[in-house]
């Protein structure tokens, strides 16, 4: 369940950011101040909001399981496949964060003829296309390690060192793009910016400016999130 705070948390780690984007967005003249657009969700419906999500699938089938509870948006697809939501507005600009709080992630359900649980997944993904061939993802995995991936025409690449990990419970994921460089970044539910941690730091280029943001798991991997959100410089 989403802690009282959840919105302060989502709040303060925004601003933080914003203060991040601001510092490398240059201004119209010395006194005035970067605009910034600003979406957000916390999921305190009885169902999924339609003018915000949709239900998006890229790789594979549909079905599963998807409900809002408690403040949560719960999330269990069909094995092999990649669905989940992805944000109903496309969004416009090179320099922006996008982050969401994981409420959990659990394994997979088995494959067939075993009774080993797989890895579940919990991805923050930008998608730049509508076919999910070119996306940027910031994963946390069921056993508490991160993987980060940069897939450009449907060519994906990993680009963590494998030695990334947490404890955290309930962590907020955040990516923060600066023109070409891509921030891989994650902080505390509490969400007080000195908890922040850069997890890595790359250069992708020639990435669109168009965007949407998707939630998902991969497979059948049990994810929860807790809250959304999008900051554009404008």
């Amino acid at each position: 369940m989403k802690s009282p705070n959840a919105l302060i948390t989502a709040t303060a780690f925004s601003i933080f950011f914003v203060n991040v984007l601001a510092a490398q967005t240059p201004s119209p003249s010395p006194k005035a101040a970067p605009q910034f657009d600003e979406w957000s969700e916390d999921f305190s419906g009885e169902k999924l909001d339609e003018a915000k999500w949709e239900k998006f699938t890229f790789e594979g089938g549909g079905g599963g399981k998807l409900e809002v509870k408690d403040g949560e948006v719960r999330i269990r697809s069909a094995g092999k496949t990649r669905a989940g939501i992805r944000s109903s507005r496309a969004f416009t600009g090179d320099r922006f964060i996008a982050e969401a709080q994981v409420a959990k992630v659990g394994p997979a359900y088995p494959d067939p003829g075993s009774n080993a649980s797989t890895i579940g997944f919990a991805a923050l993904t930008i998608l730049f296309d509508g076919s999910g061939r070119n996306r940027i993802e910031w994963i946390l995995t069921s056993e508490g390690t991160f993987e980060a991936w940069a897939v450009t025409d449907g060519r994906g690449e990993r680009l963590d060192a494998r030695n990334l990990g947490t404890k955290m419970k309930n962590p907020v994921l955040s990516l923060v793009r600066r023109g070409d460089e891509f921030l891989f970044v994650i902080n505390s539910p509490d969400g007080k910016p000195e908890d922040a941690r850069v997890g890595l730091t790359k250069t992708i280029r020639n990435m669109p400016k168009s965007f949407h943001l998707m939630l998902y798991g991969f497979g059948s991997s049990e994810n929860h999130w807790s809250s959304a959100r999008v900051v554009v410089a404008k």
